[in-house]
Protein backbone atom coordinates (compact mmCIF):
# COMPACT_ATOMS: atom_id res chain seq x y z
CA UNK A 1 0.00 0.00 0.00
CA UNK A 2 2.71 2.51 0.93
CA UNK A 3 4.66 2.08 -2.30
CA UNK A 4 1.87 3.89 -4.17
CA UNK A 5 1.57 6.76 -1.65
CA UNK A 6 4.02 9.60 -2.23
CA UNK A 7 3.13 11.82 0.73
CA UNK A 8 1.44 11.69 4.10
CA UNK A 9 -0.52 14.68 5.43
CA UNK A 10 -0.90 15.26 9.16
CA UNK A 11 -2.01 17.95 11.54
CA UNK A 12 0.17 18.91 14.50
CA UNK A 13 -0.46 19.75 18.14
CA UNK A 14 2.01 22.58 17.77
CA UNK A 15 5.71 23.29 17.54
CA UNK A 16 8.56 24.00 19.94
CA UNK A 17 10.70 27.01 19.05
CA UNK A 18 13.63 25.99 21.28
CA UNK A 19 14.26 22.77 19.32
CA UNK A 20 12.48 23.46 16.04
CA UNK A 21 10.29 20.41 16.63
CA UNK A 22 6.74 19.63 15.55
CA UNK A 23 4.42 17.89 18.01
CA UNK A 24 2.47 15.05 16.40
CA UNK A 25 -0.34 13.33 18.29
CA UNK A 26 -1.22 10.07 16.49
CA UNK A 27 -4.82 8.88 16.61
CA UNK A 28 -7.07 6.38 14.87
CA UNK A 29 -7.84 9.07 12.25
CA UNK A 30 -4.16 10.03 11.84
CA UNK A 31 -1.98 6.99 12.59
CA UNK A 32 1.73 7.60 13.02
CA UNK A 33 2.42 5.72 9.79
CA UNK A 34 1.15 8.81 7.90
CA UNK A 35 4.23 10.72 9.06
CA UNK A 36 6.75 7.88 9.09
CA UNK A 37 6.22 5.72 5.99
CA UNK A 38 5.69 7.92 2.87
CA UNK A 39 8.74 9.57 1.27
CA UNK A 40 7.28 13.04 1.94
CA UNK A 41 5.62 14.19 5.15
CA UNK A 42 3.43 17.30 4.93
CA UNK A 43 2.48 18.74 8.33
CA UNK A 44 -0.01 21.52 9.02
CA UNK A 45 1.01 23.86 11.85
CA UNK A 46 -1.27 26.54 13.28
CA UNK A 47 0.40 29.79 14.32
CA UNK A 48 -1.54 29.81 17.59
CA UNK A 49 0.14 26.54 18.62
CA UNK A 50 3.75 27.75 18.81
CA UNK A 51 5.49 27.23 22.15
CA UNK A 52 8.84 28.49 23.41
CA UNK A 53 9.77 25.23 25.16
CA UNK A 54 8.67 21.61 25.41
CA UNK A 55 7.69 22.20 29.05
CA UNK A 56 5.43 25.08 28.03
CA UNK A 57 3.67 22.87 25.45
CA UNK A 58 3.17 20.07 27.98
CA UNK A 59 1.73 22.42 30.59
CA UNK A 60 -0.51 24.51 28.34
CA UNK A 61 -1.92 21.49 26.51
CA UNK A 62 -2.52 19.53 29.72
CA UNK A 63 -0.59 16.42 28.75
CA UNK A 64 -0.76 15.05 32.32
CA UNK A 65 -4.49 14.40 32.01
CA UNK A 66 -4.70 13.32 28.33
CA UNK A 67 -1.69 11.45 26.93
CA UNK A 68 -1.86 9.30 23.80
CA UNK A 69 -0.08 5.94 23.63
CA UNK A 70 2.70 7.85 21.88
CA UNK A 71 3.52 11.40 20.89
CA UNK A 72 6.09 12.28 18.25
CA UNK A 73 8.51 15.18 18.23
CA UNK A 74 9.70 15.74 14.66
CA UNK A 75 12.65 18.02 14.02
CA UNK A 76 13.21 17.34 10.32
CA UNK A 77 13.45 14.54 7.79
CA UNK A 78 14.87 11.20 8.88
CA UNK A 79 18.65 11.00 8.61
CA UNK A 80 21.51 8.82 9.78
CA UNK A 81 25.26 8.53 9.36
CA UNK A 82 25.59 5.01 10.78
CA UNK A 83 26.99 3.42 7.64
CA UNK A 84 30.57 4.51 6.92
CA UNK A 85 29.70 7.88 8.48
CA UNK A 86 27.99 8.94 5.26
CA UNK A 87 24.91 11.08 5.84
CA UNK A 88 21.78 9.52 4.32
CA UNK A 89 18.23 10.90 4.39
CA UNK A 90 15.00 8.90 4.55
CA UNK A 91 16.47 5.71 5.99
CA UNK A 92 14.06 5.45 8.94
CA UNK A 93 11.27 7.70 7.68
CA UNK A 94 10.48 10.41 5.14
CA UNK A 95 13.18 12.02 3.02
CA UNK A 96 11.39 15.37 2.99
CA UNK A 97 9.41 17.31 5.56
CA UNK A 98 7.15 20.13 4.40
CA UNK A 99 5.50 22.31 7.03
CA UNK A 100 2.48 24.40 6.05
CA UNK A 101 2.04 27.20 8.58
CA UNK A 102 -1.53 28.47 8.72
CA UNK A 103 -3.09 31.37 10.56
CA UNK A 104 -6.46 30.27 11.99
Amino acid sequence: MFESIEAGLTTTRGAIAETGSLILWPSADEPRTLSLVPHIHVAILRTDALYDTFLQAIREQGWARDMPTNALLVSGPSKTADIEQTLAYGVHGPKRLVVLVVHP
